[in-house]
């Protein structure tokens, strides 16, 4: 395959697994070997993969990535710290450096009520071995590649019947004295009746160095218990990252995602795995990604309704600027068994430029015959009659379409429940289309 045998990365992750030997000795041996096999039998992902049919990695394959990572000083990393906070949140932090707790900078709850370490400290446990596995690494190659050669992530577990007074902002801050790979692995285990909160942000520093982070989430919301998980990715453009967030959900477990995606990162390519694991279960997810000049953004998403009375609920909205490419692939599965099912999906597209491409393709495969199931998709521009209205009322024809998108957004930043964090990613969208409507106005 073309970008295997020309890619510096390629061979680069080939000599690190095969002559370093940190991957193959321990209790993960077996499994490492075994997804690396995996990994070299696929390669990176092609555009004839039908999962990639529409997102070309070979151009981000190219820099001569390495290994190495940056050590900060205690003030530096604070002052990063204190700049990724979110301003009037009221929350728990959890910070890491390159995929690394800093205990030292990190404010957690009790640890009567959650329990917060590396992951390779739970090495061998019995939840350990159960859900860091292999997964559908045979459907993804980036996953099998971060099996056998994640490092570093964290371990939260929240304990059952605990109830969080706040959320906990996940600050991850990556850094590197070169272009770099990172891999990190984590596993979130939320207990029966519990509730938990997680607003995901990142930090790059050593800007002028592309850094390519290949990152894997596990979360696991048992009976009776809820999860919220926010990702906020407002990146810079020498970050390329893959992430594949896999959820599994038991009986009368309610999960809710949002997914925030601003212009910034080159390349953004999010894998959502929600899989429905008992009767009662409710899933929503909710999706916002602004492109910008020449970003590629791609939102993969997939939802398996395994048994009866559960609902899920999916909207995804894109607006697109200048030479914005973007790329949302949303699938329903409704198994036999999973009668009065309930399940919607919605995707809607707003293209502010000529030159802007979006790929959309909303899927549902249903087996069961008593279900309420639906989904849809809209590209389109402006309406002109309401772009006519609004300016005949003496507004601006650049403050009119900031209006109009405005409003096209609400349904899914209204959803937010804590106003500070609605605040914070409302202003960050207003402020990435600040420029971008003065050039197109």
């Amino acid at each position: 395959m073309l970008n295997q045998l020309t890619s510096p990365l390629y061979q680069k992750l080939v000599s690190e697994f095969e002559g370093s030997g940190n991957y193959v000795n321990g209790d993960l041996s077996a499994l490492r070997k075994d997804a690396f096999e995996l990994f070299k039998s696929k390669g990176f992902p092609t555009q004839r993969d039908e999962e990639w049919k529409f997102t070309n990695l070979t151009p981000f394959l190219t820099q001569d990535y390495g290994f190495q990572q940056t050590e900060l000083t205690e003030d530096h990393l604070r002052e990063a710290v204190q700049n990724a906070l979110i301003p009037d949140l009221d929350a728990y932090t959890l910070v890491l450096l390159n995929g690394k707790i800093q205990a030292g900078l990190s404010v957690l709850p009790d640890a009567g009520q959650v329990t917060v370490d590396a992951l390779d400290k739970i090495t061998g446990t019995a939840i350990y071995n159960e859900y860091v596995t292999l997964g559908e690494s045979d459907k993804n190659a980036m996953l099998a590649l971060n099996t056998a050669m994640f490092k570093d992530g964290y371990f939260f577990e929240v304990k059952k019947g605990v109830v969080l007074d706040k959320p906990v902002q996940v600050i991850s801050i990556f850094t590197a004295d070169d272009h770099a790979i990172f891999q990190p692995r984590n596993l979130v285990i939320v207990n029966e009746f519990a509730n938990a909160e997680l607003i995901e942000t990142s930090v790059v520093l050593h800007e002028a160095n592309h850094l390519f982070v290949n990152s894997v989430s596990t979360m696991v919301v048992k009976e009776n218990a809820q999860l919220v998980q926010y990702k906020i990715q407002n990146n810079e453009t020498s970050e390329r990252l893959l992430s594949y967030n896999q959820i599994f959900q038991s009986q009368n477990s309610r999960y809710d995602n949002f997914t925030f995606c601003l212009p910034g990162a080159e390349l953004i390519r999010n894998n959502l795995h929600v899989v429905l694991n008992g009767t009662a279960t409710e899933t929503h997810l909710m999706g916002l990604y602004l492109v910008g000049d020449h970003q590629l953004t791609d939102n993969h998403t997939a939802i398996h309704h395994k048994f009866p009375h559960c609902e899920s609920n999916e909207v995804y909205k894109g607006v697109l600027l200048n030479n914005g490419k973007a790329v949302f692939n949303g699938k329903v599965f409704v198994e036999r068994a999973a009668q009065k099912t309930n399940a919607f999906q919605q995707n809607n597209n707003l293209l502010l430029s000529d030159k802007a491409q979006v790929f959309a393709k909303p899927q549902l495969e249903i087996f069961a015959d008593d279900v309420k199931c639906s989904h849809g998709c809209t590209v389109g521009q402006f309406d002109p009659e309401s772009l006519f209205y609004l300016r005949s009322r003496g507004i601006s024809e650049a403050s009119s379409r900031k209006l109009l998108v405005e409003a096209f957004m609400f349904d899914v930043t209204e959803k937010i429940s804590n106003e500070a964090l609605k605040q914070y990613v409302q202003n960050l969208i207003y402020s990435k289309m600040e420029n971008s409507f003065i050039s197109i106005a």
